[in-house]
């Protein structure tokens, strides 16, 4: 059972036995002139090709002593309990890499929240100590909006109101900072420390009052009696809710075991100092004789005790400590015990006659190789490009969230029209009747029947610049940030400059192309891939951290007398330092020590990292199985959307032609009216049945638009139709 367990310890003790004095003695002779290199480590900025990780020397000296990459023979990590893959997981093969994925790969820092302070830019070794500094809260642009406003008005268009949104919008704002998070565990990983992750929900624009629910814009029922005014509740409309979505495919108890510990790549320097007195007493053991000492005589000839001047020295203890991406670590320790313990003088100078112990460790199957010790690095790298495929999804749901409410605001605006027109069309009829009523030639109560139109006519208009002043209060905050000093201009009311032009013809839309298409360009598809990545990672960490502990260590030592303690390697991923044993040991006077061997740590049972093991395959197994339900998930939206797209097209032109159709209807009633072979109920009835044909064919429109802007959002080319490059919407600036 063991030797199944353990695949690869026999290799391991039976390599050691032969190499470990050649190997400390290798080590040793480069420990004098390796203080240059020995700072390389996993932090330098060296590229390994492909691997989007810090290059590493190996060790001091360029010494690598079992790390590095993988050699025919050498011991595999055994496998956890075994995990069927996810059959047709995702990436689709019929689909093209992502487009969005390339995209992520930029620069993606921005002044508005980039940090500042970090790293050694700040009078050489004080710049790590110094706080870092993120700049406040950015209140926004308000030139633009300076620009738009004329006479008291907002003259807007799409790409003016999509352009505000994405400079001023605070949704978009939160994400940038995820920029800025996504930086930080970077730079964090590469000190050696574990990831504090980055968010992955994404706020959703508001629906407005023409989205769905709403009986102005979605539906066109006609009231039977239309002199009886339909009421709306323009509360319940005033739909101002966001909904939050997550994108993180881990789901909410998720949680990658931690692993192996990690090397100290940032390193560190540990010293105490102090002022010590020692009083110089000395027993002597004779058979004859007395001692005599400087101030007095004492004892008998079998143990005579001296008493001198007391002693007084300057101890020192320092200790330099390092860790390498091989899993290499560099531990060094110079003291003056031996000095404060055996001299027989005072002694300020602390480094007259130092204690030293250099030791290197290198771990052979737990914590061995770059894969396993800079795994934070290349989820940090992952972290970075899901982070700017987030911001990616942000900006697409707010263009999209938008234009929604943009050409909402246009429909609205277009049915007070509407309802303009029908008022203007029942004071008429009102006037004439008015006119027939004086002449004799028309009974009074079919006056009274016209004002009761015109009555229910102005009710409609009323609902309707209703519905539209509250679209420009929702299109307005998602724009600008109404409480900033900075939008200094003032505007009552918002003109949207850009209309609905529906084609006579629609275009023929392949499903099968659009759907590749979709696949390779969703951000939301390529940030969950990334995710399977960084699990693929967190799994080996995971299966590594199953083996046994087993080290290989070379010592050396002047004024020594110990053997090496057992070596804790790195950390849990906080980047503390394990305080050496040795840290104020020193040894006898004259000692030189060389040593070297192995360190074994062997669980008999293992079930905890076993377990560990096999849940993160497992957890794995649920990313790509929910990475392949968003891909499903993707291709039904572009289907739904393709054919919403031709149903609303098919809709506006039964809608156009039923417009028609009423307005012949009713002037043929007028016409019949005037030769007294109708009623004035029938042209009432008519002129109602018109207005509402309009408003229908209004909705239709706006249905049309909304289904073409479902369609860019669902194929992920919303920032394409609309000339949005994402590293203008990461900067927050737009071009006019």
């Amino acid at each position: 059972m063991i030797g199944r367990r353990y695949l690869g310890v026999r290799w391991g003790l039976g390599l050691v036995c032969g190499l470990p004095l050649a190997m400390g003695l290798m080590a040793l002779g480069q420990a004098g002139t390796s203080t240059g290199t020995a700072g390389g480590g996993a932090a330098t900025n060296s590229q390994v090709p492909g691997a989007g990780v810090p290059a590493d020397n190996g060790g001091p000296g360029g010494i690598g002593l079992v790390g590095g990459p993988q050699t025919p023979g050498a011991p595999k990590v055994p496998d956890a309990p075994d995990v069927p893959p996810v059959e047709g997981a995702v990436p689709n093969p019929q689909a093209e890499a992502p487009v969005v994925g390339q995209e992520a790969a930029e620069t993606s820092s921005t002044e508005r929240s980039r940090a500042t302070g970090l790293g050694f830019e700040f009078f050489g070794l004080l710049g790590p100590y110094r706080r870092p500094k993120v700049p406040e809260l950015f209140p926004g642009t308000g030139a633009r909006l300076m620009s738009l406003v004329r006479d008291g008005k907002l003259y807007l268009s799409l790409h003016d109101a999509i352009s505000l949104a994405i400079e001023n919008n605070l949704d978009v704002e939160v994400e940038r900072y995820n920029l800025q998070l996504a930086d930080d565990d970077l730079l964090r990983a590469k000190g050696g420390g574990n990831l504090r992750g980055i968010d992955y929900t994404v706020q959703a624009p508001p629906n407005g009052v023409g989205g769905p629910g709403s009986p102005l814009l979605n539906t066109g029922a006609t009231n039977p009696n239309p002199t009886v005014p339909t009421v709306t509740d323009l509360t319940s409309l005033n739909s101002t809710t966001q909904s939050t979505l997550n994108y993180g495919e881990g789901g909410t108890s998720t949680t990658y075991a931690t692993g192996p510990a990690v090397p100290l790549f940032d390193p560190n320097l540990i010293l105490t100092g102090g002022y010590l007195r020692r009083s110089n007493t000395v027993t002597l053991t004779g058979t004859t004789g007395t001692a005599t000492g400087t101030t007095g005589t004492s004892g008998t000839a079998s143990g005579t005790t001296t008493e001198a001047a007391p002693l007084h020295y300057i101890a020192a203890n320092l200790s330099y400590i390092q860790g390498f991406s091989t899993g290499l670590q560099l531990q060094a320790t110079g003291n003056n015990d031996s000095q404060v313990i055996y001299s027989t003088q005072s002694e300020n100078n602390p480094f007259y006659s130092p204690s030293t112990s250099v030791t290197l460790t290198q771990p052979l199957l737990r914590g061995r190789g770059r894969a396993v010790n800079l795994r934070y690095v290349k989820v940090a790298n992952l972290d970075r490009r899901v982070s700017r495929l987030l911001f990616d999804q942000q900006v697409q749901q707010t263009v999209y969230g938008i234009s929604r409410l943009y050409f909402d605001l246009v429909s609205l605006g277009e049915n007070v029209a509407v309802k303009q027109e029908a008022l203007r069309a029942a004071e008429k009829l009102r006037k004439d009747d008015a006119d027939q009523v004086i002449e004799g030639t028309l009974a009074p109560i079919e006056l009274t029947r016209a004002a009761a139109l015109v009555s229910s006519s102005e009710f409609d208009l009323v609902q309707a610049q209703g519905l539209y002043r509250q679209q420009e209060v929702i299109l307005r905050n998602q724009m600008i940030r109404t409480e900033s000093p900075v939008f200094a201009a003032s505007f009552s009311e918002i003109v949207p400059t850009d209309h609905i032009t529906v084609p006579d013809l629609m275009e023929t839309l392949p499903v099968t192309d659009l759907i590749q298409q979709g696949l390779s360009r969703r951000p939301d598809l390529a940030q969950a891939e990334e995710q399977i990545k960084a699990g693929r990672v967190n799994v080996q960490a995971s299966r590594n951290e199953a083996l046994p502990q087993l080290n290989v260590y070379a010592n050396a030592q002047t004024r020594g007398s110990s053997e090496v303690a057992y070596e804790q390697l790195g950390s849990p991923g906080t980047g503390a330092p394990t305080i050496p044993q040795n840290l104020e040991l020193g040894g006898l006077r004259t000692s030189t020590i060389y040593q070297a061997g192995v360190q074994l740590t062997l669980p008999l049972r293992n079930r905890i990292a076993q377990s560990d093991a096999a849940r993160d395959t497992v957890q794995l197994r649920q990313v790509q199985a929910r990475t392949a339900k968003l891909s499903e998930s993707i291709r039904q939206d572009i289907e739904n959307a393709v054919i919403a797209l031709e149903t609303a097209h098919a809709a506006y032109n039964a809608a156009r032609n039923s417009t028609g159709y009423q307005e012949q209807f009713l002037q043929t009633e007028i016409d019949k009216l005037t030769v007294g072979a109708s009623t004035n109920l029938l042209v009432i009835q008519d002129e109602t049945y018109l207005a509402q044909a309009r408003s229908t064919e209004i909705a239709a429109r706006s249905n049309w638009k909304k289904a073409q802007i479902e369609l860019q959002r669902a194929l992920g080319t919303l920032l394409e139709n609309n000339q949005i490059r994402l590293d203008d919407a990461v900067h927050g600036t737009l071009p006019q």
